[in-house]
């Protein structure tokens, strides 16, 4: 039976408009049409699995479970099987850093090579980078080609983090490339997406609060907040894994199981259920399970434009992702996963999506399924 929590004293009475205009108008007037919704776009975007999950504060408005985690198998989707987070993991890697700013042991605008053990230096620019820098994407760090070989398949990356992360960044280093890990702009004058921002970010953790940055998130995020279904590593998973699939020729080819070295920006898995108690603690005034995971006036400063003559919807790496509903979250893309988590801190009403396709646009299903639960 699929995992189903509703409030059934509640009507459900709402319209929804899908953004596509080439699609037809589309009236969903009760819980079954809502179903019947995402099982039609999963069919249209070829999804083998889907995990949705809507909440107010901290209420589940709805949860369930679509689909195959293990399509050659035949494993139908449950609540504990966990989905690969691509790129909304970098969200937590911020919280995590965030929570050493919260404890006064850094300034947003203090150079973060006043902290690191080695020195981080944009090619060709005398600009010292902040750690504002780094949570903005206009540090002028960009993802170089070396990254291409650090996806390890069916076991965790060998190399840890500060390693690598030192040899990227210092002209020294191995995997140094002036050209391709640097940007050609000053830092603070232009925004560009950074994973190997967000991997310094967690280099940042490990340095400052002195413990590795994989027990730094369990001490810190996922044992206060009761997250017993979160983990950066493969080799502590001991359950289901939902399968990364390509979608090609028609047919589903499944994707082994794998890891990188940068893991903080797209690394961690986990499910629907547990990323609630993550995000619920962004429209609870930072309290979630009776934790106080970030000071609200940080949270503030995540969902306030931090350099709007550059971009207006950046915060502190959380984007301002749908405007007209006000939805601030992240979304994510790996090979063969899709996810996406947004609230709106007005209404304190949002989604969290995890698929299992790479390809799959969720933009319009989250807006779905946050006014459905404006409906709840």
């Amino acid at each position: 039976m699929k995992n189903l929590r509703v409030n059934i004293l509640i009507v459900f009475s709402f319209l929804f408009l899908l953004g596509n205009c080439d699609k037809e108008e589309l009236e969903i007037n009760d819980i079954n049409d809502f179903e019947v919704y995402i099982q039609e776009e999963m069919e249209d975007q070829n999804i083998p699995a889907l995990s949705v999950l809507i909440f107010k504060e901290d209420d589940i408005l709805y949860e369930n479970y679509f689909g195959k985690s293990q399509v050659q198998q035949n494993v139908s989707l449950e609540s504990n099987h966990l989905f690969l987070l691509a790129s909304i993991s970098k969200v937590v890697t911020a919280t995590a850093l965030l929570q050493l700013y919260d404890e006064g042991l850094f300034s947003l605008d203090d150079k973060i090579n006043d902290y690191l053990s080695f020195n981080v230096s944009i090619s060709n620019s005398t600009s010292d980078l902040t750690f504002r820098m780094l949570l903005t994407h206009t540090s002028g760090i960009a993802d170089g080609n070396v990254l291409d070989d650090q996806y390890y398949y069916g076991e965790d990356s060998p190399i840890q983090l500060d390693h690598f992360c030192e040899n990227y960044f210092v002209s020294t280093g191995a995997y140094y490339d002036a050209d391709e890990n640097f940007h050609d702009f000053e830092p603070g004058s232009a925004y560009e997406y950074s994973n190997m921002g967000n991997a310094l970010i967690g280099v940042l953790v490990e340095q400052i609060s002195g413990v590795d940055f994989n027990n730094y998130c369990k001490q810190n995020i996922f044992v206060p907040l009761e997250m017993t279904n979160t983990f950066w590593r493969l080799d502590e998973i001991n359950q289901t894994i939902v399968q990364p699939y390509n979608y090609v020729n028609g047919a589903y080819e499944a994707i082994q199981h794998y890891t990188f070295t940068d893991y903080p920006n797209g690394g961690l898995r986990s499910t629907g259920k547990d990323m609630f108690k993550f995000i619920r603690a962004f429209v609870q005034e930072g309290i979630s399970n009776n934790h106080l995971l970030l000071k609200p006036s940080t949270i503030n400063s995540m969902i306030t434009p931090q350099v709007p003559s550059l971009d207006s919807e950046v915060g502190l790496h959380l984007f301002h992702l749908n405007p007209e509903n006000n939805l601030w979250g992240h979304d994510g893309g790996e090979q063969g996963v899709a996810t996406i988590m947004a609230f709106n801190p007005t209404t304190k009403t949002g989604a969290i999506i995890l698929t299992n396709q790479g390809d799959a646009d969720l933009d319009e299903i989250l807006v779905e399924a946050y006014k459905a639960g404006l409906n709840f």
